[in-house]
């Protein structure tokens, strides 16, 4: 049977610091409603409850806030085999580690803009029971309807800096990813971000350049957690406006590109931006894309006004517009 032509069979988890690491517990626990999966010395472990794997949300106490690293599963054995030697031969590899909670040994790397990763097969697949147990064999964790309530992680967006997502760009064509959506200034020049898929999601990790942020600084944008309607999103809404957090960024919303349904909430322990959206497009076609969107065409939002690139081009880090966290409140 051939390999697969990619190494990476899905983005299962991400990891970020945090300085309050209690009240982000408290947050994605009581309030978002992701399951605490386990915990450790300096981290605790979330997932939704459709989610399968053992997390898909690390928090890591730290003194500042920040990206840890994200996780990807490779796609059998053999393709962390053919992974690893092929992130070692272009300069990329970091080396081994050994697992966290819930899958097996990892093989950190870098993308090109300073971006930590690891890669890794072992996995726990956790079936939950009793309480939390579900009547349908296919789903590892019931719904029991706790906070907004999302069924699955996403994907993750983040930051390069001017100039660098070119390389961005072929590193993950190289890696096996597909690129559905491109975002471009004009036809004459290069593109300054994209979105990356590995099998049908309309991505797994978006890339968008920053001109404000310095190269190799590895800064995240969101991490989205999904929901099976869009009318989930706003009643979501409403309870994250009911316990006083507020939608940045304009949204409710939809983008442009790909065409999620969603709203921006920040995380007050790690001033981390979460997406929680619906309805994004699925592609299939193995040769599909790039469906070609422009800066001026406001590619983030289709129905308002609220353009981050725009902001961008002003000065303002990520392009948030309303209800940042500054550093000196996190």
């Amino acid at each position: 049977m051939a390999r697969n032509p990619h190494y990476l069979s899905q983005l299962a988890h991400i990891e970020i610091y945090s300085s309050k690491l209690e009240e982000s517990v408290d947050f994605f626990t009581q309030v978002v409603g992701l399951d605490e999966t386990g915990r450790d010395e300096q981290s605790v472990y979330f997932r939704a409850w459709g989610d399968y794997f053992h997390h898909t949300l690390k928090i890591t106490k730290s003194d500042q806030p920040g990206l840890g690293h994200l996780g990807w599963r490779a796609d059998s054995l053999e393709a962390l085999e053919d992974c690893v030697a092929y992130l070692e031969s272009i300069g990329a590899g970091l080396g081994w580690v050994e697992g966290d909670l819930g899958h097996g040994k990892a093989y950190r790397f870098q993308s090109p803009d300073g971006h930590t990763h690891e890669v890794f097969w072992d996995v726990v697949w956790l079936r939950e029971t009793g309480e939390k147990g579900s009547i349908y064999a296919d789903r590892y964790a019931s719904n029991r309807r706790l906070g907004v309530n999302p069924r699955r992680f996403d994907h993750v967006t983040y930051m390069v800096a001017k100039y660098k997502y070119a390389e961005e760009k072929a590193f993950w064509k190289a890696m096996g990813l597909k690129n559905p959506d491109e975002v471009r200034i004009s036809d004459e020049l290069p593109p300054v971000g994209g979105l990356w898929t590995i099998g049908n999601l309309s991505h797994d990790v978006a890339v968008f350049t920053d001109p404000n942020i310095e190269a190799g600084a590895g800064v995240l944008n969101h991490i989205c957690y999904n929901f099976d309607s869009r009318e989930e999103v706003l009643l979501a809404l409403d309870y994250f406006t009911e316990k006083g957090y507020k939608s940045v960024m304009g949204a409710p919303t939809r983008h442009k590109a790909d065409e999620g349904f969603f709203i921006y909430i920040i995380d007050p322990g790690t001033g981390v931006l979460f997406e929680f959206y619906a309805g994004a497009r699925l592609i299939f076609a193995p040769d599909h894309g790039p469906d070609v969107h422009y800066l001026k065409d406001n590619p983030n939002d289709a129905w308002g006004l609220a353009n981050p690139f725009a902001e961008m081009g002003k000065g303002k880090k990520l392009g948030l517009t309303e209800g940042v966290l500054k550093p000196q409140d996190i």
